[in-house]
């Protein structure tokens, strides 16, 4: 056996970090929240309606490729493609959860909706979040105060 101890292989691919999806709703609303980490240039973005019905949009890589007519009647937006994660959390009134996202690569972004699920427009806020190239996402906050106010944050670190 040989081998050089010790030494890495020069072909080791870069490990990404964990990111750590803070999602709270104090309201007592029904809410619909996604959060979804996507590499970049993922594969696009997926929306789903009230009623169940699921669209992809293969070439959007941002939401303002999404066609505008379709943005208000969305309850959850999700990116698609490979090494992409997401949780969808439905909720009846307040609740909260922690998700983690594993082996995230720098210059991820994190899109998420929030949506309450009656009325024909349902879509009360989407974005994305994002770092840059030069730093790792590590904790992204999504939260619904009791007065239905939205909030969204994320925070970055420098690798070391």
């Amino acid at each position: 056996m040989s081998g050089r101890a010790g030494l890495p292989p020069t072909d080791a691919p870069e490990t990404g970090s964990d990111v750590r999806a803070e999602v709270t709703s104090d309201h007592d609303r029904a809410s619909v929240v996604t959060v979804g980490v996507a590499p970049a240039g993922h594969a696009g973005l997926t929306v789903e309606f009230v009623n169940g019905t699921v669209t992809e949009y293969p070439d959007a890589a941002s939401i303002e490729d999404l066609p505008e007519s379709v943005v208000p009647r969305v309850v959850s937006l999700r990116p698609s493609g490979e090494s992409v994660q997401t949780r969808i959390y439905r909720w009846d009134g307040p609740q909260g959860a922690t998700a983690t996202f594993s082996n995230v690569s720098r210059n991820a972004t994190v899109f998420y909706s929030i949506a309450y699920p009656t009325g024909d427009e349902p879509m009360r806020t989407l974005g994305r979040l994002t770092c840059g190239p030069d730093a790792e996402l590590t904790t992204v906050e999504l939260r619904i105060n009791a007065g239905g106010d939205l909030f969204a944050s994320n925070t970055c670190s420098q690798p070391s």
